[in-house]
């Protein structure tokens, strides 16, 4: 959506449901209770349309932080009403058998408006801050015999410029994943949120990972720098490279576009890495090929790979690799489920969003790591930061 599109629709979406609720509820009460509405309303839309010319016509002349406190405050004003205003305008429907306005649609707003309201503080105030562990354990039939057992713990998606004050919560993170004593330690991309330069103070927490045969890692969509205003290309190029070092420092290994073997007594696998793999327009970097040549041999072997796209659209159809593991879903910070059934706005645009999947011809599998940090909204509802210990075995 363009800048000016974007102010226009915002304000005249706010204005309308203001004036629909302050119509309905407000307009027969005290002077300065229709003062307070409309200042409220007032500093919201001007916080608000600051943030979006700042944050998307001035790129990095606001702290990335305020700005989406300020979205997240537009949103939380915002969602209740929305919610009240599409409900109680089903009291109006007697109208059309000239029939007194009905009530029932008003106290089902009012309701879901605050249970709208409660989750977006939930989501952001405790949530996003608290970690969920997802224990898999994923069978094959080529897993070699050695390797039965073997622990693999994923994390995805830090955005760390946009941890905030989750950020005092990253050594506990840290710690939490360490007393795991996996065997390997996996990262699947988006380690900052728009540039290299965010690492260096998170880096003496980060680099305290450890596992039995080390901690690997690939590169995100937002690890490229795309997302920032550079002086110049030659800028960028170099913050990427700096990143990439920093990693190393860190004691991590950037898969990018290799592969490496894993050895348990005589029995080994291959860990291969690629670099982003986005859909068209955006670059696709990863290479495949590159990384493993020999991509239908008899070894088995586990991918890093940040868009799950690219397992659906490159890895089924042109290897016999047996585990994926992608991020960069997010599951869109949002997800609903009751008994067993999930859904989340990720769904229409990734048909593999969350969780484990197996490709129907059996072998093919993989996992999609919700990630742990925020992107426009520092919320997470239903879809709880998360770190997933994945156990090997092989089926017997």
């Amino acid at each position: 959506m363009r800048l000016p599109l974007l102010l226009i629709l915002l304000p005249l979406l706010a204005l309308t449901t203001d004036a629909y609720i302050y119509g309905r509820n407000l307009r027969n009460r005290s002077r300065w209770v229709k003062i307070l509405w409309w200042s409220v309303t007032a500093i919201v839309l001007v916080a608000v349309f600051v943030a979006v010319l700042f944050q998307f016509k001035f790129r990095g002349t606001i702290d990335i932080n305020v700005a989406m406190w300020i979205f997240y405050g537009f949103f939380l004003v915002y969602m209740p009403k929305w919610f009240y205003s599409i409900c109680s305008l089903f009291d109006y429907l007697p109208r059309l058998w000239h029939k007194r306005r009905g009530r029932w649609g008003h106290f089902v707003g009012l309701a879901l408006s605050f249970y709208v309201m409660g989750s977006m503080l939930y989501g952001a105030f405790y949530a996003r801050q608290h970690p969920v562990y997802n224990y898999r354990t994923i069978t094959f039939d080529r897993l070699p015999e050695a390797f039965d057992g073997y622990r693999i713990v994923q994390f995805s998606d830090l955005h760390i410029e946009t941890l905030g004050s989750a950020g005092r919560y990253l050594p506990r993170w840290v710690a939490d994943i360490d007393s795991l004593h996996p065997d390997l330690i996996v990262f699947t991309g988006d380690l900052v949120n728009r540039q290299g330069g965010e690492l260096p103070r998170y880096m003496p927490e980060l680099s305290r990972l450890s596992a039995t045969d080390g901690v690997y890692s690939v590169l995100g969509n937002h690890d490229y720098g795309d997302y920032y205003h550079w002086s110049s290309p030659a800028e960028q190029e170099k913050t990427l490279q700096q990143l990439i070092a920093d990693e190393g420092r860190m004691g991590w290994h950037m898969l990018n576009n290799r592969s490496v073997w894993l050895h348990r007594g005589n029995d080994s696998i291959a860990l291969i890495g690629v670099e982003n793999w986005g859909m068209p327009p955006f670059p696709q970097y990863g290479r495949l090929a590159e990384a493993y040549p020999a991509l239908n041999d008899s070894t088995f072997k586990i991918l890093l790979s940040h868009n799950p796209l690219h397992w659906r659209h490159e890895v089924i159809p042109q290897s016999n690799i047996d585990l994926t593991l992608s991020g960069h879903t997010h599951a869109m910070q949002l997800k609903l489920g009751w008994k067993g059934f999930e859904y989340s706005l990720a769904e229409p645009m990734y048909p593999e969003w969350s969780g484990l999947y197996t490709a129907p011809d059996g072998r093919h599998k993989l996992y999609v790591n919700e990630g742990m940090g925020c992107v426009f909204l520092p919320m997470r509802i239903g879809a709880r930061p998360e770190i997933t210990v994945i156990t090997l075995k092989k089926e017997p």
